[in-house]
């Protein structure tokens, strides 16, 4: 479970992650267009399922509500710091009675079969018991998808930089994909690399067929 340190660092820098969201053409010159690309991924894939509504775990300032909401999907946002809360309030407004959002940490994820769809991108970066993030976004919903770093000089040099402020990162390999899964009861439906950013992965609960 993140700690004070978490909170803060991500309060405290809310405007700033926001800001990486502003512009695809800056975010991509800069070397942040895994940004754009996994949001692409994330409404493509609620869009296949037909989902009528998604968990957005870690919303951040909110870059996730606007496609899903276009497409008339219903987004519950999660996020434990308070600035990026007051900003994603202000992109929910937009769209009145489709978007909800709470500041609450992972750990509050207690609903069952609430959605169709659990959303992390940007979130396993800092979680300590990432099976257990998993199993509770694959309680709250058939279907997750998150976001993974991996391990490498991009990674390590975030371990140095994020550590000297007390917030934790961690990279994954493929390997550790499936290992998460079983024991989140879920599988691994599909793997997208990213290039140097990492994957994002598509899990689906064991106990359905593929292909559903």
């Amino acid at each position: 479970m993140p700690g004070d340190d978490f909170e803060t660092y991500f309060h405290q820098r809310a405007g700033r992650f926001a800001a990486f969201y502003s512009s695809e053409p800056v975010a991509r010159l800069l070397g942040r267009g895994p940004l754009f690309d996994r949001l692409r991924l994330a409404t493509e894939l609620a869009t296949e399922l037909g989902a009528a509504s998604v968990l957005d775990v870690g919303c951040g300032s909110g870059p996730l509500f606007v496609p899903l909401a276009e497409k008339g999907i219903r987004v519950t946002g999660i996020d434990p710091a308070e600035a990026m809360v007051a900003l994603a309030r202000r992109q929910a407004a937009t769209f009145p009675g489709l978007i909800e959002v709470r500041q609450a940490i992972w750990e509050d994820i207690n609903e069952v079969d609430t959605y169709d769809l659990a959303v992390a991108l940007g979130v396993f970066d800092y979680v300590s018991e990432p099976a257990e993030l998993l199993r509770r976004m694959g309680r709250a919903a058939s279907h997750a998808l998150g976001s993974f770093p991996t391990p490498g000089l991009r990674t390590s040099l975030r371990k140095v930089r994020y550590g000297a402020r007390g917030v934790g990162v961690h990279g994954y390999t493929p390997r550790q994909f499936e290992q998460m899964a079983d024991e989140a009861a879920m599988v691994v439906a599909r793997v997208t690399p990213l290039g140097r950013a990492g994957h994002v992965v598509h899990f689906r609960r064991a106990a359905q067929k593929s292909g559903a």
